[in-house]
C-alpha cells in the first residue's frame, strides 16, 4: 500500500509546483505586458451623449470613444452631441473642432401612400420593409416609393418618426437628431439627412417618364422643368452661379449649396412634389413684412 501512496503523492506535489511556476510566469507577463489605459476615453465617453445610437458608425459611445483616441477617428461624427460635443472632444483631443456643419433633419422623398399608389400583387409576407423589397422588387408597381413598413420607424432610437395613415413615415423635426439611422434602413433609400435650415425639399424618387410613373403614382415628379426655370431666374443677374434645381431621369433635385430658400420651385410645381407649398408663402409674407419693419 505504501508503494502505491508515494506515486500518488509525487504526482500531487509534482502538479501543486507546476501550478505554482505557471503562475509565478503568468504574474510576470501580465505586469511586463499590462498595457495602461487611455484616460481620455473615460473623458471623451463622458462627453458623449450616451445614445448609444450607432449612427457614428461605431458599436455605441465606447467603441466611438477608444476609435477616437486609439485611432484618431474623426471626431465630428457624433450628430446627436453636435458643436457642444465637438467642442469638448477637441478640448481633450487638443485638437481643432472643426468639421461640423450645419445640423440635419431626416427627410422623406415620397408622398405615394396607400390611396397614392397601385399595387402589382398581394404581398403577405413579413411586415419588414427590407423582406418586401426582395419579393420581385416590392409589391407596388412603383419601384421607387415607400412600401410603409416602417423599418425605418423601427430604426429611430429617438421616437422621431412614425407611420401616418396614408402608411407612410412622417419625421417629427423637434424630436429628429439627423442620427441617419431610418437612412440606412430604408431599402428604397427615400429618406435622406437635409440641412435644417433648408426648408425645400423634392418629395418623390421616380426616375421614370411621367407617363409610365404615373401606372403606378399619382403623385409624382413629371419632370416639367417648372422648378428650373424658376430657379434660374433667381440667379438670371449673376451668370457665375448655376441654377440650385435640376431635373435628371425626370426627376427634379436639389443642390443646397445653391438653394436660398426663396420657394420659387415649390410655388409653381403643378403636382406638387415640392415642400413645402403652403409654408413657403407664409414665411415668405413673413420675410416681406421684417425687411419692412428693417426699412422703416
Amino acid at each position: 500500500m505504501m508503494s502505491t501512496l508515494f506515486p500518488s503523492l509525487a504526482a500531487v506535489l509534482t502538479l501543486a509546483l507546476l501550478g505554482v511556476i505557471f503562475g509565478i510566469i503568468l504574474s510576470i507577463a501580465r505586469i511586463r505586458l499590462k498595457v495602461d489605459k487611455d484616460p481620455r476615453i473615460e473623458l471623451v465617453l463622458d462627453a458623449l451623449p450616451g445614445a448609444n445610437c450607432g449612427a457614428c458608425g461605431f458599436p455605441g459611445c465606447s467603441g466611438y470613444a477608444r476609435k477616437i483616441v486609439l485611432d484618431g477617428a474623426d471626431i465630428n461624427l457624433c450628430q446627436l452631441g453636435g458643436k457642444e460635443v465637438l467642442e469638448k472632444i477637441a478640448g481633450i483631443m487638443r485638437v481643432q473642432p472643426v468639421g461640423f456643419g450645419v445640423p440635419v433633419k431626416a427627410r422623406v422623398h415620397c408622398q405615394g401612400g396607400i390611396a397614392e399608389t397601385a399595387r402589382q400583387f398581394i404581398y403577405s409576407g413579413p411586415h419588414e420593409c427590407a423582406a418586401a423589397n426582395e419579393m420581385m422588387g416590392g409589391f407596388k408597381v412603383c419601384q421607387y416609393g415607400c412600401l410603409g413598413f416602417g423599418d425605418c420607424v423601427k430604426a429611430c432610437n429617438f421616437d422621431a418618426i412614425h407611420m401616418s395613415e396614408k402608411g407612410l413615415p412622417v419625421v417629427d423635426d423637434e424630436k429628429c437628431v439627423g442620427c441617419g439611422m431610418c437612412v440606412k434602413a430604408c431599402p428604397r433609400d427615400i429618406i435622406s439627412l437635409v440641412p435644417e435650415n433648408m426648408d425645400v425639399y423634392v418629395r418623390c424618387m421616380n426616375r421614370e417618364k411621367a407617363p409610365v410613373m404615373k401606372k403606378g403614382c399619382s403623385v409624382g415628379c413629371i419632370g416639367c422643368r417648372l422648378c428650373v426655370k424658376a430657379c434660374t431666374e433667381v440667379f438670371k443677374d449673376n451668370e457665375e452661379i448655376e441654377s440650385a434645381i435640376t431635373v435628371d431621369s425626370f426627376l427634379a433635385s436639389i443642390n443646397y449649396d445653391l438653394c436660398v430658400n426663396c420657394y420659387k420651385c415649390a410655388e409653381v410645381c403643378p403636382v406638387p412634389v415640392i415642400e413645402p407649398v403652403t409654408v413657403s408663402k407664409k414665411f415668405r409674407k413673413q420675410a416681406e413684412k421684417e425687411n419692412i419693419e428693417e426699412s422703416a
